[in-house]
């Protein structure tokens, strides 16, 4: 399996998810404590991820503003320094997507092309609901053509966020002129786009280059849309993923095997995918 969307995984981090829990900032659970869905550290990480069969995790990475309130999505991703790390010990387990900021101008544009720049990034990705601009919005445009310049793709949470915020700019529909505009760059909805799941299934069926992918939301609680989806049409448009800690891994393969999924169609969903849609995971030692 390759997991297109990991959080930050690393003890130090699970107070952060415990706080705002508790606070009611997100209302949300988390995969628990357990040795196979716990936050762990790196070693044990990778070590529980070739236990499981799980390749490589590609992790959102961005800078920490200053004074950044708790809710704060750039508090739980990590930071360049320790997705460097991370990805120089263990190059195929770990990998990065550099976070944007579309709301920071030139200078923002400027550290995702040097994000590119490095080994561990794989793509850019934004965490839609702490801007509040939909995907159609002209502050994401450098970036799409950044993505189109180098063959990278662009995730993109989708639907609803689990926090206070404006969740209307995550609507599915606003792929369309990117996906027309950018005919090379391939977008990827996460969370399944829901709860406008049939929007962002529609969508990946309108445009070639827009995939969906399943981060937070595990396989018990795929309605029978994205399964036909995932099954037929969409086979080569959906990719696999948990957003640790809103879902672990073990929990995740094992509701997998629940949906008894046709071997090449698994293959697909957790693989077969993923590689030929972050391409520079070929380029990944042992990857």
């Amino acid at each position: 399996m390759i997991d297109y969307w990991c959080n930050a995984f690393t003890p130090d981090r699970a107070p952060l998810w415990s706080s705002v829990i508790s606070d009611g900032a997100l209302a949300i659970r988390t995969a628990g404590d357990s040795n196979d869905d716990g936050f762990t550290t790196i070693d044990r990480m990778a070590a529980r991820m070739d236990r499981l069969g799980v390749v490589t995790l590609i992790l959102p990475v961005c800078d920490l503003v200053t004074d950044a309130p708790l809710t704060d999505f750039a508090h739980y991703a990590l930071r360049p320094h320790e997705i460097e790390g991370m990805s120089t010990v263990h190059p195929r387990h770990f990998r990065g997507m550099y976070s944007v900021d579309p709301t920071a101008g030139v200078g923002d544009v400027d550290r995702a092309a040097a994000a590119l720049d490095q080994d561990w990034c794989v793509a850019l990705h934004t965490h839609t609901h702490s801007w509040g601009l939909g995907f159609d919005h002209v502050a994401y445009t450098p970036y799409y053509a950044l993505c189109r310049d180098r063959s990278v793709p662009f995730v993109m949470q989708a639907g609803r966020s689990g926090g206070h915020f404006d969740h209307a700019a995550g609507h599915p529909s606003a792929i369309a002129t990117p996906a027309r505009t950018f005919p090379d760059v391939v977008f990827v909805l996460s969370h399944t786009g829901a709860p406008w799941v049939d929007e962002a299934l529609a969508a990946a069926l309108e445009h070639p280059n827009v995939t969906v992918g399943t981060a937070t939301h595990p396989p018990r609680r795929w309605g029978s849309a994205l399964l036909e989806f995932i099954a037929d049409q969409g086979c080569d448009r959906c990719l696999f993923g948990t957003g640790f800690p809103l879902t672990g891994h073990q929990r995740s393969l094992t509701q997998l095997d629940d949906l008894h999924l046709g071997e090449d169609v698994r293959h697909q969903l957790l693989e077969g995918n993923a590689r030929r849609i972050f391409s520079r995971l070929a380029h990944t030692p042992g990857g």
